[in-house]
């Protein structure tokens, strides 16, 4: 994984074996084999879990449960976890294999990349939009356009592949050590200090704005779920880019950014266990079983409610 995504980012140290000190500090303790080994093992089963739990939530919410313009990028989220995963997964084997960890690595490690980057920027769009349709509802539900989900999405998925494309090519096909270390302190510094800040802002909005307001809002299951997946990407997955930015930036940490990956995975695993907890839980109980929890988390939910009486009342008033 990360012991040897260091030579892909930083052409400089392509020279540098696997399990050797990977910050080139003198003096500065090297990583012990044996823990990166074990990080690297419990990366590999946390994806295959998650790869398990997010399939069940695309299965659900592509082909069973009745969509909203709020699932449609729960959808993409699945989407974005399982692909992160998945080349996790694979990138773990490779290197827990000894196999050739070439140009075939350096296409996994992008795409992964690509996947973090497009769960965080689609997080980014949920806080936003979903903070603005609480803050001018009538308008945002008379005005918001039926496909803006899915074009939003769509957007962001090609955003995302667009940097990181350049990162492939200008680190690993036609390496040019300082365009590509401009470009990834740029993709992290963006990640980092844009997109991570305005999800903490709306979010944090959003959650005075319905818990503090003299006025009665019924969230529903959907706002827990959204408050409870950002936070959880704030805890587990951005100190990855931040662990990334400051190793392009020189400051070497040890296991960095191994902890930052082994993190990240560990969210995106955890993503469809908080649906399904969300979904059955009633009555002080967790009594569902998957299908229904899903059902309740995604379709049956205050916010479906609220919106609709929007949508009759601005429908009456007109």
């Amino acid at each position: 994984m990360s012991s040897t995504a260091t030579p892909i980012f930083l052409p400089a140290t392509t020279t540098q074996a696997l399990g050797t000190n990977q910050s080139g500090a003198v003096g500065q303790q090297e990583p012990s084999y044996a823990v990166l080994k074990f990080m690297e093992s419990f990366c590999l089963i946390s994806s295959a879990c998650g790869m398990v739990g997010n399939a069940l939530v695309l299965w659900y919410l592509g082909f069973r449960i009745r969509r909203n313009h709020f699932t449609v990028y729960i959808l993409n989220l699945a989407a974005a976890d399982f692909g992160y995963l998945l080349c996790i997964a694979i990138e773990t084997v490779q290197y827990l294999m000894q196999f050739n960890v070439g140009v075939q690595f350096g296409i996994f490690l992008f795409l992964d990349l690509s996947m973090y980057g497009t769960g965080l920027y689609l997080l980014t769009a949920i806080s936003i939009e979903r903070c603005l349709s609480v803050l001018s509802p009538i308008w945002c539900r008379a005005h918001r356009p039926k496909h803006l989900s899915a074009i939003i999405s769509g957007l962001l998925w090609a955003l995302s592949l667009l940097l990181n494309t350049l990162g492939y090519i200008l680190c690993t096909i036609r390496p040019s050590p300082k365009l590509c270390q401009s470009l990834l302190i740029t993709i992290g510094t963006f990640d980092f200090l844009i997109c991570a800040p305005l999800m903490l802002l709306f979010s944090l909005t959003l959650f005075l704005r319905v818990k503090c307001s003299s006025q009665h809002f019924q969230t529903g299951r959907l706002f827990t779920i959204i408050m409870l997946t950002i936070l959880l990407f704030l805890i587990f997955a951005v100190p990855l880019s931040v662990l990334i930015l400051f190793d392009f930036l020189g400051y070497k940490f040890l296991y960095s950014p191994e902890i930052g990956f082994v993190l990240s995975c560990v969210n995106s695993t955890l993503n469809p266990v908080i649906y399904f907890l969300v979904g059955s839980y009633r009555d002080r109980r967790f009594k569902l079983t998957l299908g229904l929890a899903f059902q309740r988390a995604f379709e049956e939910s205050g916010d479906d409610k609220d919106e609709q009486e929007t949508r009759d009342s601005v429908t009456m008033s007109s």
